[in-house]
């Protein structure tokens, strides 16, 4: 996935994170492991946590003692957009 970032008239390009290369890894599991349309977190290459709403994940990763912001959220059995623009 590419992201594209707006500030003002300057867009800045992310190139491919870590987590992200770990999801094309991973999704075969996920879509296998978890019901359809769950949130499923992965950050450190690996999955740490899934619920049925992104709460539920948000509420266990601080429980965890992660920032919620460094962790890819994807939902098992849904593909993400290959591009999205994110204004600020």
């Amino acid at each position: 996935m590419r992201l594209q970032h707006g500030v003002g008239n300057l867009m800045i390009e992310h190139g491919e994170s870590e987590n992200n290369r770990a999801y094309r890894r991973l999704k075969e599991m996920i879509d296998q492991s978890y019901p359809k349309g769950w949130f499923v977190g992965i950050a450190d290459e690996r999955v740490v946590g899934a619920a049925e709403t992104f709460r539920e994940l948000e509420n266990s990763l601080r429980a965890q003692g992660k920032d919620p912001r460094t962790v890819l959220v994807v939902q098992a059995g849904i593909s993400p957009p290959n591009y999205v623009t994110i204004f600020a």
